[in-house]
């Protein structure tokens, strides 16, 4: 504590000094960005100034933060006894820390969306997260600047740098040049699991149902269990289920694959660019643009951009429909108590590949006929050119028609090079009897049979059997031993 006596200084040394009638007593705090101060009254009567508490500071270095209107009225209300906060520094003000900033939602609350009707679609858990190869996942926001304090001294008090900050990531993923986003380095669904951020190229589930709702996926998809009814499963890439299918709805941008097979209750589906692969099929609509693989088709509406193929013990064809391009391939088809059962070639892309030979032909024929006009007419013009030459024309004359002759000749050669260039090689198509209908056991009565414009009805039941159009009628002929094992 310091002192600071009230003295009345006098030009004669010999007066006696005055005596004290207070103290000012001041306290700083440890950072320095406070100065406390109180008065001791040592004559009750006395009276400090604003002045004398100013001067006090300044003879203890306090110059920042002087609270004057806090001292006046200090002074003013004779609040001696009390402690007074005289100066106030400024405070830094630390630099913000960095930070990872997430595009995507991280937060594991499921979000349910609304029907029209105003009710909660369970169905519609949007759990999956699709990204595309170097989508950014998160960023880092920079660590901000800060600002310097100042404390009752006057002196700078530094302010504490913002901390820098690191990516917590894991599979299918890199960050950029820069360092300051993380992206993905493939397709998949972006997964956010104990401050790590990963992408998951397979998306992964054991059953399609209220835990995991509808599922829509960039990349692959595994289930290892079953997909209820009602729920739906979209992929761009192949979908592989362990368990069966029910009433489901099924989309994939390549193969589907069902282990157990698929009872669609009369409103499950499948859409797939690549071959759809089950054990059985029942009550269902499958729509293919390659082939269908199956030990049994039931009451089902199916569709295949290449061929039908059954295997198995039963291999059987049983009512509904069932297309094919090329080749419908089965050992029963039809059933003696089933409704009817229809199989279909429906030779689509042939006749599209028929029409096309065609036009080819045509265009080749008109082409070939100006190309030997235009060849003869060259024959004619290089004769002229002889004819001049050996012509007793004077050489000016001679010359110029020569001259004439020739760019005549450059025109037709290069009307005969695009004429060639224009020529189209005509590649035969397959022929129309491999499109077709094997049966190697038996093929019951009330079958019906469609090859592109022909129609058949069996009517009693056939046996190993190979069924075409030959362009005029539905031929029916026997197996070759070739024929029984696809």
């Amino acid at each position: 504590m310091d002192n600071l006596d009230n003295i009345n200084h006098s030009s004669d040394i010999s007066e006696e000094l005055p005596v004290q009638k207070y103290n000012i007593n001041h306290l700083v705090s440890a950072n320095r960005l406070r100065a406390y101060i109180r008065v001791e009254l040592l004559d009750s009567q006395a009276e400090v100034k604003y002045e004398d508490i100013m001067n006090y500071l300044s003879e203890q270095c306090i110059v920042y933060g002087i609270r004057k209107e806090d001292i006046e009225n200090y002074c003013k209300n004779r609040e001696y006894s009390k402690e007074l906060v005289a100066a106030q520094g400024k405070s830094p003000i630390n630099g913000k820390d960095a930070e990872v900033a997430y595009d995507f939602d991280i937060s594991e609350e499921k979000k349910f969306s609304e029907k029209e009707d105003g009710t909660i679609d369970f169905r519609n858990l949007n759990n999956v997260i699709n990204v595309k190869k170097d989508t950014v996942l998160c960023h880092i926001i920079p660590p901000q600047d800060g600002e310097d304090g100042i404390d009752i001294f006057g002196q700078d008090i530094s302010y504490k740098p913002g901390r820098t900050v690191s990516f917590n990531y894991g599979n299918n993923t890199y960050i950029s040049q820069d360092g300051s986003q993380l992206l993905a380095s493939t397709d998949g669904c972006v997964e956010y699991k104990k401050g790590k951020v990963f992408v998951e190229d397979v998306y992964r589930v054991n059953n399609v149902d209220n835990s995991t709702g509808n599922i829509d996926f960039i990349g692959n998809v595994i289930i290892n269990g079953d997909v209820k009814a009602g729920f739906s499963v979209k992929s761009k890439g192949d979908i592989k289920i362990r368990g069966m299918v029910e009433g489901a709805f099924i989309e994939s941008g390549g193969e589907v694959v069902i282990s157990k097979g698929m009872n669609g209750m009369g409103k499950g589906s499948i859409y797939a660019k690549g071959n759809v692969t089950s054990k059985y099929i029942e009550n269902a609509l499958i729509v293919s643009d390659k082939c269908i693989y199956a030990e049994a088709l039931i009451n089902s509406e199916v569709k295949a951009g290449e061929s039908i193929i059954l295997r198995g013990s039963s291999a059987a064809i049983i009512g509904g429909s069932s297309m094919a391009e090329n080749l419908i391939y089965a050992k029963t088809i039809g059933s003696r108590t089933n409704p009817e059962t229809n199989v279909i070639i429906n030779l689509t892309k042939y006749q599209e590949e028929q029409q096309s030979l065609s036009e080819k032909q045509r265009l080749n024929w008109k082409l070939e006929k100006e190309l030997t006009a235009k060849n003869s007419e060259l024959k004619e013009i290089e004769e002229k050119i002889e004819l001049i030459m050996n012509s007793f024309l004077d050489n000016e004359n001679k010359s110029s028609v020569q001259k004439q002759l020739l760019l005549k000749k450059v025109k037709i050669n290069n009307d005969i090079y695009e004429l060639k260039r224009q020529l189209t090689e005509i590649v035969p198509t397959d022929n129309i009897a491999d499109h077709k209908i094997i049966c190697k056991g038996i093929m019951y009565s009330n079958t019906r049979i469609t090859i592109g414009w022909m129609k058949y009805r069996v009517r009693q039941d056939i046996s190993f059997s190979r069924l075409y159009n030959d362009g005029n009628d539905i031929s029916i002929v026997p197996l070759n031993a070739g024929e029984l094992d696809i």
